[in-house]
């Protein structure tokens, strides 16, 4: 039994790891693909070439990084590794708090040191030479330090609170620690921009004036009361744009990438914010809030099954339960469920972004709405011409293509 758990385990890591590889080769390919007529404008020719370039680049660090990450797991797995972490935990201590966070904190401290370099080539090397870097050095030190502080004491935090509900409420696990990882999400969602956001960015309120009156008179007209519309120096780091809505009820915050008030035409940021009212109106936050309640419900209760399983620990030579390994291996087996539910999530995502746009285009006019995507298109290097599977794996938003031709449907009521 314990040769048969060990290899699943090793097959399921391999396998996920495969399908990856396969359908990021796949998405490449496909850029390679004559562009449809419809984003035939997004790029000129010199700067598809330098898009091009820009996604090769990324594309061979993405390998990089995954290749060295899955040769280590597998060696780990295979050869004992994670087994003489594990026992060399327990003998530095009985404490299951101790062993759990050691071990962790081991794994996650190894991978953070390796990540580093290697953002910083991104950061400063492919990023600077595309025009998407305006992070000065002192500010990637700074962003740096930042994470990490939030890992050791967030991430810290919400593993001891698990290992702590984990020995005080046995079979009850899974119920209580929903509870608790729902109410802190919950929390983090509606104080984000008030708490975490600050930590790494400033925030202004808009000035008064005619973008600010019409959001506010867009806002009004749907009945979609904004608490504040702020904007945000993400020029400070990046030129890439983006909008967001964050908080309920009465802590709802318009937040504007400040590259996007740069870069957009009011008509483009008004149909950008309306497409996220949308979302509100349509109850998509609500709808996405329970599907992932739903899953953190089903993935806790697998989990507890999982971990209190003596074979999975005999099945790698470990006599004992040990939480922390039991952590690791379950993220491995759990893969291929959380595919499927990914899947099934972005599906409906995809759903939900063509009657946000839809509800854009009625409300700004389809031309705005048109203009807007293929502004983020443009400033973000957005793949034209995905590949179908690679889609369907993994894109929470159609393809812009498939946006544009949508809108273009639509009698522009504007």
């Amino acid at each position: 039994m314990e040769t048969a758990v060990f290899a699943l385990i090793i097959i399921i890591f391999v396998l996920m790891n495969g399908l990856d590889v396969v359908t990021n080769i796949l998405n490449q390919k496909a850029k390679r693909r004559e562009i449809p007529d419809s984003v035939s404008d997004i790029y000129d020719e010199e700067s598809y070439d330098e898009w091009l370039r820009y996604g090769k680049e990324r594309e061979r660090l993405k390998f990089l990084k995954s290749g060295v990450s899955f040769v280590v797991i597998l060696f780990l797995l295979a050869f004992g590794g994670f087994r003489l972490l594990a026992e060399w935990t327990m003998d530095l201590s009985d404490s299951i708090y101790v062993q759990t966070l050691v071990f962790i904190g081991v794994l996650s401290g190894a991978s953070y040191l390796f990540s580093i370099p290697l953002s910083y080539y991104e950061t400063f090397s492919i990023e600077e030479r595309y025009g998407f870097n305006r992070s000065m050095r002192k500010t990637f030190v700074k962003d740096q330090f930042m994470k990490l502080l939030l890992t050791v004491v967030l991430g810290g935090g919400l593993l001891v609170l698990i290992v702590a509900i984990y020995e005080t409420f046995g079979a009850s696990f899974f119920l209580v620690a929903f509870i608790a990882i729902m109410a802190i999400f919950l929390f983090i969602n509606m104080f984000y921009t008030k708490l975490l956001l600050p930590l790494f960015n400033t925030l202004t309120p808009l000035e008064k004036g005619s973008l600010k009156g019409r959001i506010e008179t867009l806002a009004a007209s749907e009945d979609y009361e904004v608490r504040k519309i702020s904007v945000m120096d993400a020029s400070k780091r990046s030129s890439r744009l983006n909008a967001f809505f964050s908080g309920f009820s009465r802590f709802k915050h318009v937040v504007l990438f400040d590259t996007l008030l740069e870069k957009m035409e009011e008509d483009e940021i008004l149909a950008v914010l309306a497409h996220e009212i949308a979302h509100s109106k349509h109850k998509d936050v609500i709808k996405n809030i329970l599907m992932s309640a739903l899953s953190l419900f089903v993935l806790l209760s697998l989990l507890y099954l999982f971990i209190t399983q003596e074979v999975v620990y005999a099945a790698f030579s470990l006599e004992q339960l040990h939480f922390g390994f039991g952590l690791i291996l379950f993220s491995i087996v759990i893969n291929p469920i959380t595919l499927f539910i990914g899947i099934f999530r972005n599906h409906l995502s995809r759903k939900y972004e063509f009657k946000a746009d839809t509800f854009a285009g009625d409300r700004v006019g389809k031309d705005a709405m048109q203009r807007a995507l293929k502004t983020l298109a443009r400033a973000n290097y957005a793949h034209l011409t995905p590949h179908e599977f690679h889609v369907f794996l993994h894109y929470s938003h159609p393809p812009v293509k498939d946006r544009i031709e949508a809108l273009e449907a639509l009698d522009d009521k504007k």
